[in-house]
């Protein structure tokens, strides 16, 4: 097998528990926060886990391209369109999807479609992260469109926007200077960033990523994507390296401890700060790339993790509208149950959308391209 596919099943079982964990997370937060009951599920802090693969993928895409004789310019359009016909499809499905449900929930009336459709138009192109957004309260499910907003419809596709934009940014830099984007640049933006954060965790009143014009969540994904992008280095330091018996008994003890300790705390709910999520997630990016121990071999090469993290992208796009409809089809609906139908409607859902982009949509896309 390719060591692509390798890597694409490795992390394709974790891609979707991860993304189930963050759908939890969500649903608890935006229906059941003011409810007495028991919340489970209430960890799902792992979103670094998908920007850290973000920056491998996007160095290791460099690393078979770099020897093209094209400008750095080129190279990062190139990787831009093509990482935007991948996921563009699946993120405006996402988006009108979630478009058309609101506005179903909300009673919106026919004249005032456009206006709001024109009014979210950032979103629509993928780009959300580039205009000004508000999301709509789903306590109340009612809106005022105001010119110039781009309402978040489906709120957790920021992040793919953020992706976009923040790929083509950090593959031009790299593409100019290999050693000075991992010898300086990446570990500068890291710093600025997560010290950021810091201050604000202390209560200190400095933004200094704002004073750049940066937003906070682009902020973010702009660093996370850098320490995934040294990752890496890591990582190919240690596919060179051959393991002896010590080193496949410490990666399995690492795979095996981190999952369990991951999934425990995705299951109770122990709150840690962002900077120790991190590192956790991080390593255990690592373990699972480095493919390399005694238990990566018992998923690595299955047909059913690859297809899961196909799947994970497109529960990703679609879960949200699984907790607009729920609780408005079944607003008696028990915690639990709304956990249990949350969960199959959503995979239920992404397996045929899935099944609708792979067979359908892709190809013909890849044979308007060839034709052209």
């Amino acid at each position: 097998m390719k060591e692509k596919n390798k890597e694409a099943t490795s992390i394709g079982f974790w891609s979707f528990i991860f993304v189930i964990a963050i759908g939890f997370g969500y649903l608890n937060d935006y229906v059941w926060h003011n409810s007495a009951v028991n919340h489970i599920f209430t960890g799902g802090k792992v979103i670094a886990f998908f920007l850290f693969l973000t920056g491998y993928f996007l160095v290791k895409h460099y690393k078979n391209n770099k020897h093209k004789n094209e400008n750095s310019a080129n190279l990062a359009w190139n990787y831009f369109f093509e990482k935007f016909r991948k996921l563009y499809p699946v993120l405006l499905s996402g988006v009108l999807v979630a478009f058309i449900v609101r506005n179903i929930i909300a009673g919106t009336k026919i004249n005032n479609i456009f206006a709001i459709f024109m009014n979210s138009i950032w979103e629509f192109l993928g780009l959300s992260q580039l205009g000004a957004v508000n999301f709509i309260n789903i306590d109340s499910l009612t809106f005022t469109p105001a010119v110039g907003v781009s309402y978040l419809w489906n709120y957790p596709l920021w992040i793919i926007s953020a992706i976009l934009i923040v790929s083509l940014i950090l593959y031009y830099i790299l593409s100019k200077n290999e050693d000075l984007f991992k010898g300086l640049i990446a570990p500068v933006i890291i710093i600025i960033t997560y010290s950021n954060i810091g201050f604000g965790s202390a209560g200190l009143d400095i933004n200094l990523l704002n004073s750049f014009g940066i937003a906070n969540g682009l902020a973010r994904v702009l660093a996370a994507v850098c320490l995934g992008m040294l990752m890496y280095y890591i990582v190919e330091y240690f596919k060179k390296k051959k393991f002896n018996e010590f080193m496949m008994m410490l990666f399995s003890l690492l795979h095996i401890g981190i999952a369990i300790f991951l999934l425990y705390t995705i299951y109770v709910g122990i709150s840690w700060s962002e900077l120790v999520n991190g590192i956790i997630l991080y390593i255990f990016c690592i373990v699972l790339l480095v493919n390399k121990d005694y238990i990566s071999v018992l998923y690595s090469n299955s047909y059913i993790c690859k297809l899961l993290g196909k799947m994970s992208l497109y529960y990703y796009a679609y879960f949200i509208v699984f907790v607009y409809l729920i609780v408005y089809i079944f607003p008696e609906m028990s915690y639990y149950a709304s956990l249990v139908f949350n969960f199959l409607f959503s995979t239920g859902f992404a397996f045929i959308m899935m099944c609708l982009m792979e067979y359908v949509i892709f190809p013909i896309i890849k044979k308007s391209k060839n034709n052209c």
